[in-house]
């Protein structure tokens, strides 16, 4: 099958491998990660001061729950194709590529009406601050309707991905990036239209980006989009379902913990969630390099054990995780020493509640902070775990930390006598914490090692 860009990624140099394939990951997540914040920061300087603020936040809760549960199927399917293409099996190769296009738009339908139907109770459920409802209402129901765009493109790069080639799904959201950063400026910037202008400016990018991902991967794979090729083979469905549905768990449970959180954080104030809000958005360049490793070591280890070679992958995430931890140590030194600074960027300190949004950003800050020096191993161990199809670990480390450890600990610090967003930032580092803990040891006994497969 001719891809464009494709990469064996069982050869060559290890550390190369990682750092050539997952670099186009940190840039697509860092691209990612730049247009939902241009969404806040339009806002917090054009919109209505911390109102519009917390409205993106809490929306934005919402999508990226959703984000997750798409992006987690998807990456059931990178890691077959990974597999396929590692074997050389290009005939299950070109039938997984059609099953996955195939439910993945089933799921995009069906996942729209649901939360189309579901809103109003969800933000109640999160006591989305009265002020701050009607907008946030809008914000989600506009993003919403996006969810065909967001499952389109995140399936395309997901395929690419599978194939060896990180630097398509780049190529994808930058396309949506520079849309949105356009959108923004002109709806929110220019016409006042607040967070439903955001929404709006996020949902075109997405569906540009789609339509490209559509039309490159017409031109660049031998696949025929023809009907015939989009009958589900019912064993890929199962092993897309056996692999992704955990991943695809795992990543809604961690967003619904962080749900719940700001729920909690509702109850403080307006000051509280927009601050929270803030911190949330900052937080999604700070993970940046676990994310891409993660989903790097995911591709590396799928083609290196359908090629009979697991040792190479075990290296390639011991260097993943070295690799990672260096900027998590300067993410905690940025967010210690001048956290006022990080999110008084994002607000216009003459708008509405900007002080106390900017102290109360400030100390949630100086707490969660910590999270970065423990996700590294997390998710790096993750992805490898994924990539030799053992993604049901993953899925039940991140249930029992977050059912036993994040949400908890939360509740209790936000019910202490003096409760205070520095005490309830610390509950999301002692759940990683944990998490780590039993990652290392799953990884120790070996259980997740394959029959058949060669280990020296």
């Amino acid at each position: 099958m001719r891809i464009a860009g494709q990469q064996d990624l069982t050869r060559g140099n290890a550390l190369a491998n990682l750092w050539y394939f997952s670099f186009p990951f940190l840039l697509a997540y860092l691209l990612q990660a730049l247009y939902n914040t241009v969404d806040l920061f339009v806002v917090g300087r054009f919109g209505n001061g911390s109102i519009s603020v917390a409205a993106v936040a809490n929306g934005s809760c919402i999508m990226m729950f959703i984000l997750n549960l798409i992006s987690g199927l998807t990456t059931g399917s990178t890691v077959l194709i990974g597999q396929y293409v590692g074997a050389g099996n290009q005939e299950k190769l070109k039938r997984c590529i059609g099953t996955s296009l195939f439910l993945f738009l089933i799921c995009a339908v069906l996942l729209t009406l649901i939360m189309l139907i579901a809103m109003p109770v969800i933000l109640k459920l999160m006591q989305v601050p009265e002020h701050a409802f009607q907008e946030t209402k809008a914000y989600a129901d506009i993003c919403v309707l996006g969810i065909l765009f967001i499952t389109g493109y995140n399936a395309f790069s997901a395929i690419f991905r599978g194939l060896g080639n990180s630097v398509a799904p780049l190529i994808f959201v930058a396309i949506a990036c520079v849309f949105n950063i356009i959108g923004d400026l002109v709806l929110v910037a220019g016409f006042h239209m607040g967070a439903a202008g955001a929404a709006i400016a996020t949902v075109v990018g997405q569906g540009i980006s789609m339509l490209f991902a559509y039309f490159f991967m017409r031109r660049n794979v031998q696949f025929e989009f023809k009907l015939k090729n989009f009958v589900p083979d019912y064993g890929i469905v199962r092993e897309l379902f056996r692999v992704g549905l955990p991943i695809s768990i795992t990543g809604g449970l961690i967003d619904l913990s962080f749900m719940f959180i700001t729920s909690i954080i509702n109850t403080m104030g307006m000051a509280a969630a927009a601050g929270v809000g803030i911190v949330g958005r900052v937080n999604s360049f700070a993970m940046l390099p676990a994310i891409s490793a993660m989903g790097a070591i995911s591709a590396i280890t799928a083609q290196n054990i359908g090629a009979n070679k697991p040792v190479r992958a075990l290296y390639t995430l011991k260097l993943g995780i070295i690799g990672t931890m260096i900027f998590g140590i300067a993410a905690i030194a940025l967010f210690l020493y001048i956290p006022e600074k990080i999110v008084g960027f994002f607000m216009n300190k003459n708008a509405f509640g900007a002080q106390e949004t900017i102290e109360a950003g400030a100390a949630y800050a100086k707490s969660f902070c910590f999270e970065y020096i423990l996700v590294p191993v997390v998710f790096c161990t993750n992805g490898f775990f994924n990539g030799c199809g053992r993604s049901f670990f993953s899925m039940l480390n991140n249930v029992l930390c977050t059912f036993v450890c994040r949400i908890p600990m939360a509740y209790y610090f936000s019910t202490m006598a003096g409760a205070s967003l520095y005490a309830v930032g610390f509950a999301s580092p002692l759940a990683s914490f944990v998490s780590n803990i039993l990652a290392l040891i799953y990884l120790a006994s070996g259980r997740w090692r394959k029959k058949g497969i060669k280990w020296l």
